[in-house]
């Protein structure tokens, strides 16, 4: 059973990064209106190597969310169907492939410059096109960062596994989606 601050968690980061169209459920018209914020945020045009790059993934990580989590396969994820999906994965040993590459994605749209790391503005950058102030997105970028300069890739994966699975309000990885509370 999943704890009510977990469900917070869960779906916060179902309404503001998943349910792009505000209706209720998830769909892949949702990850198309999310590519195309991200696009936006980049600076990459519809046809850019680098879209079509996110496009391919973020259909893909549709495709294999889709298959584990529409339970009652209407082509839509609700909320209780999110909230199933990631109770399992606080039970698995390891993620599913959608959602290791799910991570995986998220920190690499998010290193812009490619170094192996999220620092600040690129933190800031990414979460402030999804609607989030940039004052709560640089708090947060310091709560997940441990203070340090910049978010490992090794840092970043023990904080997504945090985020998803933690019990603990403070744990660093609540705040990769770049909010201050649930």
């Amino acid at each position: 059973m999943v704890s009510e601050f977990r469900k917070k968690k869960l779906l916060y980061v179902f309404k503001i990064f998943f349910d792009a169209d505000g209706s209720g459920t998830v769909t892949k018209k949702d990850f198309e209106l999310s590519i195309q914020r991200i696009g936006k945020a980049k600076g990459w045009a519809p046809g850019d190597d680098m879209y079509k790059l996110a496009e391919k993934t973020m259909l893909e990580i549709w495709n294999g969310m889709q298959l584990k989590a529409d339970l009652n396969k209407d082509g839509e994820i609700s909320p209780d169907e999110w909230i199933k999906l990631w109770e399992d994965y606080g039970k698995e040993s390891s993620p599913v492939d959608w959602q290791a590459y799910y991570c995986k994605a998220i920190f690499t749209i998010q290193d812009a410059s490619n170094d192996g790391a999220i620092d600040r503005d690129e933190f800031v950058s990414v979460h402030s096109s999804f609607g989030l102030s940039k004052d709560d997105a640089n708090v947060a970028f310091d709560k997940a960062s441990n203070g340090k300069d910049s978010i490992s890739w090794e840092d970043f994966e023990q904080r997504w596994k945090e985020f998803f699975t933690s019990e603990d309000p403070e744990a660093p990885g609540n705040f990769i989606f770049g909010n201050l509370s649930f």
